[in-house]
C-alpha cells in the first residue's frame, strides 16, 4: 500500500496549485476589499461635508428667523410708541 515516489510528487504539485489558487483568490479578493473600504471613506467623506454644510444651512436659517422675529418685535414696539 505504500505510495510511488512519482505519486506522492503528483500529489504534492497538486497541492501547490492548490494552494497557489487559494493565494491568488485571496489576493484578489483583499484588493476588491481594499477598494471597497476606499469607496466607504470617500461616502463617509461626503457625509460629514454635507452634514456640516446642514448645519452651516440651519445656522444661517435661524439667524434669519431670529433677525425676523427681532424686526416684528421691534415694528410692534414702535406702532406702540407712536400710538402714545
Amino acid at each position: 500500500m505504500a505510495q510511488s515516489l512519482e505519486e506522492i510528487l503528483e500529489q504534492a504539485e497538486k497541492t501547490r496549485s492548490d494552494l497557489a489558487d487559494l493565494l491568488a483568490q485571496i489576493a484578489a479578493e483583499r484588493e476588491a476589499l481594499k477598494a471597497d473600504i476606499a469607496e466607504a471613506h470617500e461616502a463617509m467623506q461626503g457625509l460629514r461635508t454635507a452634514t456640516r454644510e446642514a448645519k452651516e444651512e440651519m445656522r444661517q436659517s435661524g439667524k434669519a428667523e431670529a433677525r425676523k422675529h427681532l424686526a416684528k418685535q421691534m415694528r410692534a414696539a414702535a406702532e406702540i410708541l407712536a400710538r402714545e
